[in-house]
């Protein structure tokens, strides 16, 4: 963890969505100061037409509009200043690699609980917070 889901409009034909996601990863990893594999991206596209935001529906992904929407999801070790700076690294790396403007960037935040999380087979326990 942390896992990140990003959601946008097709972006245009020339971007190379593997190289992004890799791209995305190392930069959140680097800047972070996570380790690689603690990361998880994944970006979809919303067909044309089913996305509503500033009064209409949204057709095409453009720099300045519509928003992305991203959901990063990290567990409740990171006391509330840790967690803003990774919301704003994370915003950093998706406006360096993607082109999208900073302020076009929507990121809501998932705290997990010790206990929440089912993963390689079993209940996931972490550490509590100092």
């Amino acid at each position: 963890m942390p896992i990140v889901h990003i959601r946008s409009l097709a972006l245009p034909n020339t971007v190379n969505m593997v190289e992004l996601i890799e791209q995305l990863a190392l930069a959140f990893a680097k800047q972070a100061n996570i380790q690689l594999e603690h990361i998880s991206i994944d970006w979809s596209f919303t067909p044309a037409g089913h996305y509503f935001v500033d009064k209409k529906i949204q057709h095409q992904q453009e720099v300045h509009q519509p928003p992305i929407m991203v959901e990063l999801l990290i567990p409740d070790i990171h006391n509330e200043k840790r967690q803003q700076q990774l919301l704003n690294v994370l915003a950093e790396v998706i406006h360096q690699h993607s082109h999208i403007a900073l302020d076009n960037i929507f990121i809501s935040l998932h705290i997990a609980k010790s206990g929440s999380i089912f993963d390689n087979g079993k209940v996931v326990i972490w550490p509590q917070k100092g």
